[in-house]
């Protein structure tokens, strides 16, 4: 088995998926190998160029450091990057009652216990 042979499975896989599901394909493919040392061959360039769907991207590093790197990896979510505050809201937004939320930590005496038990003040003195 060669490298085209695993990147040709790869595509194979997510066209039968996609094919046989609309749920999305979850999986990507990172190829890695130094420039020079390790080639993909035409045919498969071409096949994966012409593939719209699945993730496919080729590093010129070892996939010791490009593990290294994915590793250290650590994304960053700020009000600006519209696209992941969006996907985190779609996320979070059925589990969390954000106008409870809001109400408990608006008030100055505020606690994320039920209302009904004992007040932080009183807390505060024991």
């Amino acid at each position: 088995m060669t490298r085209d042979d695993l990147i040709v499975g790869f595509l194979g896989e997510y066209q039968r998926r996609r094919e046989k599901t609309e749920e999305p394909f979850e999986a990507a493919l990172v190829i890695c190998g130094r420039k020079d040392k390790y080639q993909v061959s035409h045919e498969v360039l071409d096949m994966i160029k012409s593939c719209s769907g699945p993730p496919v991207m080729m590093v010129e590093h070892s996939s010791h450091d490009v593990t290294k790197a994915i590793h250290g990896y650590t994304p960053k979510l700020n009000i600006h990057d519209s696209h992941r505050v969006d996907a985190a809201i779609q996320h979070y937004e059925p589990y969390i009652d954000f106008n409870e939320l809001a109400r408990r930590t608006r008030s100055s005496n505020s606690s994320f216990n039920d209302p009904s038990t004992i007040s932080l003040d009183d807390l505060r003195m024991l």
